[in-house]
């Protein structure tokens, strides 16, 4: 008679073999994620399915994650407020797109977009509480990024040199250890230089007022398009300027960051070329060029005809779905 294994223990099993082979799980989630791209236009109403795997992919990610944090005991304040609110943000981050597009093709554009303005007010409203009850700045994008796995299992992220020093409580002065000093041919004879990752509170007004209007862009946004329409170049300035005006606030005091705070600006002032896909600057300029080049390399270069191919066909497709990319 075969054993009927219960929830918990299926809970139990998946759990031993997501600790036991974290490589494995990792190849599965990239191989479930980059299926969702090639789905597109092979399915019935694919866009919904494309990104219905793609969510799926994410949210599994997001999950094994947890598991493994967990286990390796870096899963520090799980259940507060501010990891509750990340979660959800973070899910919502993987999922909205899927959502619009279910709403969309049950009641059309006016449900799609009432369903983007009520998440944005619920992403808007939730990130305001990271940033003034928390004093979370930036906001990370996702809010919960993926793990570094491989940091994690092999030790990388332990400060080796935490034991090589410890601080007076008085004087505030670092006495290096005995046992924490370099061999003599490699000692520089220069004073500890400790890293501090700690927040800066040096401007803290003017980091609260950049991230203020990052978060507050997208319902600017999505006002805009409501004021002036979806094709109209005042929107697309009006979420350009929002995004000049937060990096001019934060390159104030950009040398006060940390090395997190600025990889974070940095990877949103990388975002602003997705400027050159959302309309109207996709359909008056930038989707000429695009195809133009894309059709120019497949000629050029061997077998590059079945990458740019497919991207020509969709690439209209997906700005339509992806164009004003607010959580950028």
């Amino acid at each position: 008679m075969d054993k009927k294994f219960t929830l918990p223990e299926l809970y139990s099993l998946y759990r031993r073999w997501v600790i036991s082979n974290p490589g494995v799980v990792t190849d599965v989630e990239t191989v479930a994620t980059w299926s969702s791209y090639f789905v597109a236009g092979k399915i019935n109403k694919s866009p919904i399915i494309s990104e219905l795997v793609y969510s799926l992919s994410k949210l599994l990610s997001l999950f094994n994650d947890r598991i493994i944090n967990e286990a390796y005991g870096n899963d520090i304040q799980r259940y507060g407020l501010q990891q509750q609110i990340k979660l959800l943000l973070t899910v919502i981050h993987y999922c909205e797109v899927f959502v619009e597009l279910v709403v969309k093709n049950r009641w059309g554009n006016k449900g799609k977009w009432t369903a983007a303005t009520l998440l944005q007010i619920f992403k808007c409203s939730s990130s305001m509480v990271l940033l003034y009850r928390f004093k979370e700045v930036p906001i990370q994008h996702p809010p919960i990024p993926a793990l570094q796995r491989k940091k994690i299992i092999d030790g990388i992220e332990k400060d080796g040199s935490s034991n090589a020093f410890f601080t007076l409580k008085r004087s505030g002065r670092i006495v290096r250890c005995v046992d924490g000093a370099p061999p003599v041919a490699l000692r520089d004879w220069q004073p500890i230089n400790v890293k501090d990752d700690s927040p800066i509170n040096i401007g803290m007004k003017d980091l609260m007022q950049a991230e203020l209007l990052h978060i507050s862009k997208p319902l600017i946004h999505l006002a805009a398009m409501r004021l002036f329409g979806t094709k109209s170049w005042k929107q697309w300035f009006v979420a350009l300027g929002i995004d000049l005006a937060s990096f001019r606030l934060y390159n104030q005091q950009f040398k006060h960051l940390s090395h997190e705070q600025r990889l974070e600006i940095s990877r949103r002032k990388l975002c602003l070329v997705l400027y050159l896909l959302r309309s109207p600057m996709y359909n008056g300029y930038s989707q000429r060029v695009i195809e133009e080049t894309l059709k120019s390399a497949s000629n050029k270069i061997p077998m590059m005809s079945f990458i740019s191919g497919p991207i020509i066909q969709y690439l209209s497709h997906w700005q339509d779905i992806y164009f004003y990319m607010w959580a950028s």
